[in-house]
């Protein structure tokens, strides 16, 4: 498979899960929904056996109902099944309004989703490289919201030197406060980009621009995140990022710090 499948690692694990929702038990009866945010995904599919735990730890700043949040975390767990399918699961949690006697804790839709390579093409150099690929499951209800809802994204990749692109476009439908209505459904767009520093691809440089229109109620969100990210091996990538919100109604800066290790399950 080409380099590009295997670029591009951020974003959350399911090794936090079991205390979060220890914690869920005790919140449940005054926890709301939390924001939801879109976040571009990369075209990285794990080897078979392999999974990656990605967890992003920091503190929100936003003007919408979570007001200033602590992150608990942002994951991600990725799970190679064949060369050209992935098993992910994505979700967050939250301590909302932490700042403020009103403080509770919250969580996003947890998204269970297919992550599928359907073409990849090198250039004749065998570095450069164009790839297609979709992701795709339910949205699973978590704190103040109920039904399920459902997830789309087409991926486009590009992987050009030390370049390396995600053109993403797609749908999401959350769960709503009840059953039959009030989700949150948008229609959305974004770029995820990490760019080499280094030949020995030990530091780059990591951006997500995200755009989300909603045809529901909530507000629409465009935000842009730059940062770093270390890989001192190919199983371990530690990486802080600073994440700025543009319009009202949602999170307005973040600080981010994350963690990736990778391990062979089977």
């Amino acid at each position: 498979m080409d380099v590009l499948w295997r670029r591009l690692a951020r974003r959350g694990s399911s090794w936090a899960l079991g205390g979060v929702f220890v914690l869920s038990a005790a919140s449940a009866a005054r926890a709301r929904p939390t924001r939801p945010r879109f976040e571009p995904t990369d075209l990285e599919l794990e080897d078979p056996g392999v999974a990656e735990f990605d967890l992003q730890f920091g503190v929100t700043h936003g003007d919408g109902d979570g007001g200033n949040r602590l992150i608990l975390p942002d994951f991600e767990l990725d799970l190679g099944l064949t060369p050209n399918i992935e098993f992910d699961l994505d979700g967050a949690f939250s301590i909302d309004r932490f700042d403020q006697p009103t403080r509770h804790l919250a969580g996003e839709a947890l998204w269970p989703a297919a992550k599928l390579g359907l073409f990849d093409s090198r250039a004749a150099s065998g570095n450069d490289s164009f790839a297609l690929g979709v992701q795709l499951g339910p949205r699973i209800p978590t704190f103040g919201t109920r039904g399920v809802g459902y997830a789309a994204l087409g991926l486009v990749g590009l992987n050009q030197g030390h370049f390396h692109g995600v053109l993403n476009a797609g749908g999401i439908v959350d769960p709503g406060q009840r059953i039959t209505r009030g989700q949150s459904e948008s229609v959305v767009a974004g770029l995820d980009v990490d760019l080499d520093l280094d030949d020995q691809n030990t530091w780059s440089f990591i951006s997500e621009f995200a755009v989300a229109h909603y045809v529901s109620t909530d507000p629409d969100e465009v935000s842009l995140s730059a940062g770093a990210a270390y890989d001192p091996t190919d199983r371990f990538e530690l990486s802080l990022i600073v994440l700025g919100g543009f319009l009202p109604g949602a999170d307005r800066i973040s600080v981010l710090l994350g963690v990736s290790p990778k391990a062979s399950l089977f």
